[in-house]
């Protein structure tokens, strides 16, 4: 049996705004580019899972149940218009803690591809920030997406910048049309 081949995506700022430690559902707002974008990810076969630093509850801005309550709004939203999340993956810790699950390590990545059967050299991560990107190329994901102005200077090999998940899953779709898998 295949493995499954799976986006990977941060929460904050990537697929929803990021007010900053959002701890309030009714403040969750998604991108409406986004919707259209996972359907067709959706679409073509991918599983789409969440990888999402929460140092808020680390350090007490929030706790676990109030990161559920802002989840399930925002997977509610996101169902309502046809996309469902399959899996929710955070890690509650602050830098301090130096635990394998906070992005940029790639312990949730390595979790979730556990748990989902997922081929993660088939996969890709997408998020705003290089701490997401740096995860996705720790856990040997086929390309990262680093979304928006903290583009600086990154050059490595298996990261592109772009400005939305819309621009990165054209360029997902576009390698699957041209037969390029992995």
């Amino acid at each position: 049996m295949n493995k499954a081949k799976a986006v990977f995506l941060d929460r904050d700022g990537t697929i929803m705004s990021d007010p900053g430690y959002i701890s309030d559902p009714g403040k969750v707002e998604i991108f409406r580019g986004a919707v259209e974008a996972l359907k067709a990810l959706k679409k073509a076969g991918y599983l789409l899972v969440i990888i999402t630093n929460q140092s808020g509850i680390g350090r007490g801005y929030f706790s676990p149940d109030d990161l559920e309550k802002v989840n399930a709004r925002m997977s509610a939203l996101f169902e309502e218009r046809g996309v469902r999340f399959d899996g929710i993956y955070f890690c509650p810790h602050v830098d301090e803690n130096k635990c394998t699950c906070r992005k940029p390590q790639p312990g949730l990545i390595f979790r979730a591809a556990h748990e989902h059967d997922i081929d993660i050299s088939v996969s890709f991560m997408v998020g705003n920030s290089r701490s997401d990107v740096m995860a996705g190329v720790a856990a040997g994901c086929r390309l990262n997406f680093l979304i928006g102005s903290e583009t600086e200077s990154l050059s490595q090999n298996g990261i592109l910048s772009v400005e939305s998940v819309e621009d990165a899953t054209e360029i997902i779709l576009g390698l699957d049309v041209k037969g390029c898998r992995s």
